[in-house]
This record gives structure tokens, C-alpha cells and sequence, in this order.
């Protein structure tokens, strides 16, 4: 019998469904490739006698989303539901073929009760997220900012050597004052097509966990905000903070230090990838470049360091 998943063109990669099939324990068949793209190859498949997909990562760096779904489940934060985490592979339930559940959509960043519903999640990421015991081996963006690739940087980007030059000068002043606020979890890679939407919007959450790691709540923040219209950023941004009032009975007390700090340490991490880990230059961070040029990020450089 066919399945909507049954294959209608050649596998593309024969060697990495049998992969697939060698780490996983149950029967997995009717491969139709959805995207392959640096090393990660993603399928619609069936699972078990289940509607699925499936993931599977070449390299061992990218195989840390395997480790951050079971740090998830384990620790109560919603997720896409699991059908099995392999070694080197996972399944998760297809949102497609979901009765609750949708995929989001680019009209979301306007919808207000989508808004809402994304701020009860990020809320629950970051409140567990603060006491998991893995918390501190998990990737945590900044540390690409060492004085090693400040100095790579001065040669990639020299037309912003005297930022790049300050910011050495006073860097260990830097690192203290980014291991001073509370870490926790942070999804750090927002958009669109990252979350699921239950289908009456009472619900949201993210998923495509490979840049989850810690951080502070502020980048998250920066990070939704940056995508949403004003109205609803408004109501996420109500909405999270009346949730951690109620749980806290005050406002959360690192809003501002993490701030400072993210205003300049998230450009230098943006120019550091951009320069020395793409083979053309992004055009995200060409805002970032001009910054830096300009004297912007020096200007904040010395607003956080010469307190």
C-alpha cells in the first residue's frame, strides 16, 4: 500500500538512509527528502507504522541537538513530541500530519495570540533553563569572542582595528562582566520557521534545536523582538515579564547589565562568523560591519568597559 510518503523520485543520498536505518531500533521505510543542507538531512518518512521525520547529522557538532531534545523532555519543556533519539539521527512527529498542530507562518509575526503564546514558552525555557544540571557544557555563543579571534578579527576587518584593539585592551574586564548575570537556556535562532503553533493559538513552540545553548534571557529577547511588528512585540514582551512577576515578585534585576552587554558582544560574535566561518560576507551582518566602521559598536565598547 502507498503512503503519502511514498518516494515518487530516487534517493538522492542511498548511503545516508542507510545510515539512518542502522541507527535506528524500528523499522523506518518510504524516504521523501525535505532538505539537505550542511550536513544535515532531513526526511518525511515512516516511522514504526507512523507519520514522521526525520534528522540525521554528519558531523559530531551538529549531533549536540540530539543531547539538547533529551535535556527538554527531561526537564518539562515543551517540545515537538519524540519518536526516537539515535545516535546519530532523531524522529519527531510530523507537524504536517498533526490534528493540534500547525507549522507557523510568516503572518504570525502579526498575530497577537501567537505572540502570547511564544512568550509562555520562552518563559518556561528560561526559568527551567536556569537550574539544569548540563547547563554549564552547553554552547554559549560569546565564547567565540576570545583574544585569539580578536586578533583574527583585526586581520579579516581592519578598517576596525581601534574596536577590535579596545575591546583586547580591557578583556578581562569583558569576561567578567559576561559571567556576572544568571545563565540559562537560550534558543538563540528564532524565525518563522523554527516554531509550531497549536491550531486554537493557546499554544507555541519553538523547535530545530541546533543553536540552542546558554545564555541570557535578553538575547532571546533581542532575538524575537528583532522579527515581530511593534504591536506584537509589545505582547510578548508584556506577557513574559508579567509571567516572571508573578513568579518572582519583582522585575528581573540583570535586564540592563545583560543589555550593555549584548549590544556589544552580539555584533562582534555576528562579525567574527561572518568574516572567518562564511565564504562571502552575509548580508545580515553587513548592519553589524557598518558599526563598526562608523564608531557605534566603539561607542558602546567604551560605555560597557570604561565604567
Amino acid at each position: 500500500m502507498k503512503t503519502p510518503y511514498q518516494e515518487t523520485i530516487p534517493n538522492p543520498y542511498p548511503n545516508i538512509t542507510k545510515l539512518i536505518k542502522f541507527d535506528l531500533q524500528k523499522p523506518i521505510r518510504d524516504f521523501q527528502l525535505i532538505r539537505a543542507k550542511s550536513g544535515v538531512y532531513v526526511y518525511k518518512c515512516v516511522y514504526d507504522g507512523t507519520l514522521a521525520v526525520v534528522k540525521y547529522f554528519e558531523s559530531e557538532s551538529d549531533r549536540r541537538e540530539i543531547l539538547n531534545y533529551r535535556i527538554l523532555t527531561q526537564h518539562g519543556i515543551p517540545t515537538i513530541k519524540t519518536l526516537e533519539l539515535g545516535k546519530t539521527a532523531l524522529v519527531m512527529e510530523d507537524i504536517s500530519a498533526s490534528k493540534n498542530w500547525r507549522l507557523g507562518a510568516p503572518e504570525d509575526f502579526a498575530d497577537v495570540n501567537v505572540a502570547k503564546s511564544l512568550a509562555q514558552w520562552y518563559f518556561t525555557l528560561h526559568e527551567s533553563g536556569s537550574a539544569i544540571s548540563e547547563l554549564d557544557t552547553l554552547y554559549f555563543e560569546f565564547d567565540k569572542i576570545t583574544e585569539e579571534n580578536l586578533k583574527l578579527l583585526i586581520q579579516k576587518f581592519p578598517k576596525a582595528e581601534e574596536l577590535f584593539s579596545f575591546v583586547l585592551n580591557r578583556y578581562s574586564k569583558l569576561k567578567e562582566l559576561i559571567y556576572k548575570p544568571i545563565f540559562t537556556l537560550t534558543y538563540n535562532d528564532f524565525y518563522w520557521t523554527n516554531f509550531v503553533v497549536q491550531k486554537d493559538k493557546k499554544a507555541a513552540m519553538m523547535f530545530d534545536y541546533n543553536f540552542l545553548g546558554r545564555g541570557y534571557r535578553f538575547s532571546d529577547f533581542r532575538n524575537v523582538c528583532s522579527s515581530l511588528s511593534d504591536k506584537t512585540k509589545a505582547v510578548f514582551t508584556d506577557g513574559y515579564n508579567r509571567l516572571y512577576l508573578e513568579r518572582h515578585g519583582h522585575t528581573y534585576e540583570f535586564a540592563e547589565l545583560e543589555e550593555r552587554i549584548d549590544d556589544l558582544m552580539e555584533p562582534l560574535f555576528s562579525l567574527f562568523v561572518a568574516f572567518t566561518e562564511r565564504e562571502t560576507f552575509p548580508d545580515w551582518a553587513k548592519e553589524y560591519k557598518d558599526e563598526a566602521i562608523n564608531g557605534c559598536l566603539l561607542a558602546k565598547a567604551k560605555r560597557l568597559l570604561d565604567r
